[in-house]
């Protein structure tokens, strides 16, 4: 239990404070590609830093990562941009999970929220959509399912390894 808050707060810390070098701007560039690389630059400051954690981790943990969960891990979270979720909204979200009552009150008092947190709940679909409107549908079908308890794909299972550490 202890250990879990710790991580919360960490979690919430790095996203408070989160920035994105020049160089690891580029590197994301690089690895996308023009089309891909806008999703990821449409994304808020804090889920661009997650990205790039996650990416430093599938590269600790995979040595030579193939380009495709490189790519998944910069954009797993490309469902995200469109909610303009706060770094407090998500914390809210992530404390009330453990008393659905009061998030499902905290809902229906506040349709904004309720608004903004339907996108961030749902951002694996809406993510993969965009994604197959670029035409990247291998990386939608992995965006699609890294929420998933059992996914199909033994890259996402490798991305959900590398996004738990983050």
């Amino acid at each position: 239990m202890m250990s879990s808050a710790r991580h919360r707060v960490g979690q919430f810390w790095r996203h408070a404070s989160a920035q994105v070098s020049p160089s690891e701007a580029a590197n994301a560039e690089q690895i996308l590609g023009p089309d891909l690389a806008s999703l990821f630059f449409h994304l808020p400051v804090n889920d661009q830093r997650h990205g790039l954690d996650v990416l430093a981790t599938v590269r600790q943990l995979d040595g030579e990562p193939s380009r495709l969960l490189e790519q998944a891990a910069l954009l797993h979270d490309v469902g995200k941009s469109g909610a303009d979720f706060s770094v407090i909204d998500r914390s809210l979200t992530v404390f009330l999970a453990a008393s659905p009552r009061l998030l499902n009150a905290l809902l229906g008092a506040r349709p904004g929220f309720a608004r903004r947190h339907a996108i961030y709940a749902d951002h694996a679909r809406i993510g993969a959509a965009r994604l197959h409107a670029v035409g990247a549908t291998e990386l939608a079908g992995i965006v699609a399912e890294h929420h998933a308890a059992h996914p199909a794909s033994e890259v996402t299972r490798r991305l959900q390894r590398a996004d738990r550490r983050n």
